[in-house]
Order: C-alpha cells, then sequence, then structure tokens
C-alpha cells in the first residue's frame, strides 16, 4: 500500500512525527525515530539498545528557524549558493565509532521525503560537519552525491528540513554513493543516540 507522507507540525528541539493517511508510518529505522525521540527522552529501537541523546546546533540557523540563501539550491529556478550549513555536536554517546547525517524535507510532496544531503562514514572524533569536508556521501533524492540545498515549489509554503545526526557503533557504512534507505538499513540495530536540528524555508509565490 502506498503511504503519502506529510510533516506533524515539527517544534522547534523536536524530531517530528511522520503520519500516512490515518495511520503511523513505520518500519525503517529513522522513521520509528522520527515518530518518538526527542532530545531529552531514552528510546529502545530494535536492537534494544538505549538511545542515548546527543545534541546538534549550527552557527548558521536557530533550530526552527529559517535557513539562507546561500543554503537554497542552484538549479531548477533556484538561484542560491547551494552552501550547506554548518553543523556541530556535544555530548557523543560513550562507543560510537561512526556518525552518519540525513538532510530530509517531510513537507515535499513525495512519499518517504525528499532527500537532500546524506553524509556517512564521519569519524567518531568529528565534532562538526559542513559543505568542504572529506566524508563519505551518498546519493540524494535529486540523482546526484553531495549537498543539495531547498528548492521548494514557490508556492510561499513553508518547508521544514530535518538534519537528523545518528551515532553509531560501526565505523564504516559503506561506498560512496548510499540511498537515504540503504544507509538507514546499514545503521539498524547499531544506533547508539541520534539528535535534530531543523531549518525552514519557503520560495514566494
Amino acid at each position: 500500500m502506498r503511504i503519502t507522507h506529510r510533516l506533524a507540525k515539527p517544534l522547534p528541539g523536536k524530531i517530528p512525527v511522520l503520519v500516512g493517511t490515518g495511520i503511523l508510518v513505520l518500519g525503517l529505522l529513522a522513521l520509528s525515530l522520527l515518530l518518538s525521540l526527542s532530545r531529552t527522552s531514552h528510546v529502545a529501537i530494535a536492537s534494544n539498545k538505549a538511545l542515548h541523546p546527543f545534541t546538534i546546533t549550527s552557527p548558521n540557523f536557530r533550530d526552527g528557524g529559517p535557513l539562507s540563501q546561500k543554503n537554497e539550491f542552484n538549479q531548477f529556478g533556484c538561484t542560491g549558493s547551494n552552501l550547506a550549513p554548518e553543523l556541530n555536536w556535544t555530548n557523543v554517546p560513550a562507543g560510537t565509532k561512526s556518525f552518519a547525517m540525513l538532510m530530509s524535507d517531510y513537507d515535499a510532496p513525495v512519499a518517504g521525503g525528499f532527500h537532500h544531503w546524506i553524509v556517512y562514514n564521519i569519524p567518531a572524533g568529528a565534532r562538526e560537519l559542513e559543505g568542504n569536508h572529506a566524508f563519505t556521501e551518498g546519493t540524494t533524492s535529486f540523482g546526484f552525491m553531495g549537498y543539495g540545498g531547498p528548492c521548494p515549489p514557490p508556492t510561499g509554503e513553508t518547508h521544514h528540513y530535518l538534519f537528523l545526526l545518528y551515532a553509531s557503533d560501526i565505523a564504516h557504512v559503506g561506498g560512496p554513493g548510499l540511498t537515504f534507505s540503504e544507509v538507514v538499513s546499514a545503521i539498524q540495530g547499531h544506533v547508539l543516540g541520534a539528535t535534530s536540528i531543523i531549518g525552514t524555508f519557503h520560495l514566494p509565490q
């Protein structure tokens, strides 16, 4: 059965709830976390490990605040600079061997969301992520590897961009070019903690 996802009123500091047509969307680890995890709660997943929340911030935007035109995509009618925002994190869970970061727009009219940035195999010692990094990148919904900034339809509607950072107990998730689903599948059962920050963006009518 095909389910159309939408974002249910995300709040700063919270990972939003994904809902379908009358039912909760379950299954993938990422979606399970989206259903229930906040920075102030501990949640058990299929591996029965307790998720240890840690904190992600950005010097470029506040949680729940707007992304800049520098972060906007630079194709398909969008005129930004397509520069990724800087992300920083602290309070890393013990035993972390790598991080994975997934940036997604769940307001996009696409089942499962539109995935703008997929980064993994981030070393355990790293505490920041920006555009000029040497980490492994996956294939976005644009069809290329690397950062693809916000480029919502010019409707005036605000879109919410979820930056979701996982700490895992595996050092190597896979080679370059993995999709969102492949990364989520690879870290299933290996997540030690997760944290998120949300940026917003809209294009006027």
